[in-house]
């Protein structure tokens, strides 16, 4: 093995010699005091789980804090996940998948302390949320166009653009259905965090794997080739599942909304008895004159 193939597994030896020595440590933690308390622990899926979620979080917790005392601006952290994508896409269009992998996962990392420190430092706003959304739906469509140029003469093409697609609409259907008003649309397994993990892990795995397993085939980096079809599956599934979600429960409000009104128009009108107007010519009504000794009293 060339030293050109272990560069890239330096940094995921280092990642996960830290990740297994520090799992115990927070094992042990979590025995004695319990899972700690996290706004973002209802967003884990079951491919992640809760407990590998806040594992993450915990893990990633001290550079957090260091970017919460530096009041880092969440858009500065927005425009760094952007930068890291589109690095990434160049690298792996290059056939570098190695290096495009861990930028892809540091990108992933960034976008995780955007809304975090936000919500920290108490700069949450509506304009911040549009903006890391629209720097989202960027990364992901760098990957998958990095992607695409590596593979455009090969049949993995069909597949890189499955996976867009089916991505893409695991976003666009919760997007959609909030706009409508619609609450818990965020439902699936294949969101946006896994699909980095997947994606990225394939990709890191890449050069090692393809040169000890199939030298001969080695452009075709099959651990990216699995990282596709199951974020491809995956994320179509979820675009499903919150699409029969959406347009269940819009009909249902709709019925409801129908039912409403036409409980409205059938309801009996009671008619009230219109009171005549005063006539001009009426007379006053006559006042019973009063004694001057009453009135004095």
């Amino acid at each position: 093995m060339s030293w050109k193939t272990v560069i890239p597994l330096i940094p995921l030896i280092a990642i996960n010699t830290m990740f297994m020595v520090m799992l115990p440590v927070f094992a042990l933690k979590v025995r004695r005091s319990g899972l700690p308390a996290n706004t973002d622990a209802k967003k884990h899926s079951g491919l992640i789980g809760k407990f590998f979620h806040l594992y993450l979080l915990w893990m990633i917790g001290p550079v957090e804090r260091w970017l919460v005392r530096r009041r880092v601006s969440p858009n500065l952290l927005t425009g760094l996940s952007v930068l890291l994508s589109l690095g990434a896409a160049v690298a792996l269009a290059m056939g570098h998948f190695g290096r495009g992998g861990w930028m892809y996962l540091f990108n992933g990392i960034v976008d995780i302390f955007d809304g975090r420190v936000a919500r920290a430092t108490g700069r949450v706003s509506d304009a911040g949320a549009f903006a890391d959304s629209v720097a989202d739906r960027l990364a992901e469509a760098a990957i998958f166009g990095g992607l695409a140029w590596y593979y455009r003469d090969r049949w993995v093409l069909l597949l890189v653009l499955l996976a867009m697609t089916t991505s893409f609409l695991v976003s666009y259907t919760r997007a959609r259905g909030e706009s409508l008003g619609l609450r818990g649309a965020d439902i699936g397994a294949m969101q946006r965090p896994e699909r980095i993990v997947f994606m990225g892990l394939g990709l890191v795995f890449s050069p090692v794997v393809t040169i000890m397993v199939s030298p001969a085939t080695g452009h075709m980096r099959w651990p990216t080739v699995a990282g596709l079809a199951l974020v491809a599956l995956a994320s179509a599934g979820t675009a499903l599942h919150r699409f029969r979600f959406a347009f269940t429960n819009l009909e249902r409000d709709a019925a409801k909304s129908v039912t409403a009104i036409r409980g409205k128009s059938s309801a009996p009108m009671t008619s009230v008895p219109a009171t005549p107007a005063p006539s001009e010519t009426q007379s006053e009504p006559e006042v019973a004159a009063v004694p001057p000794a009453a009135r004095a009293r």
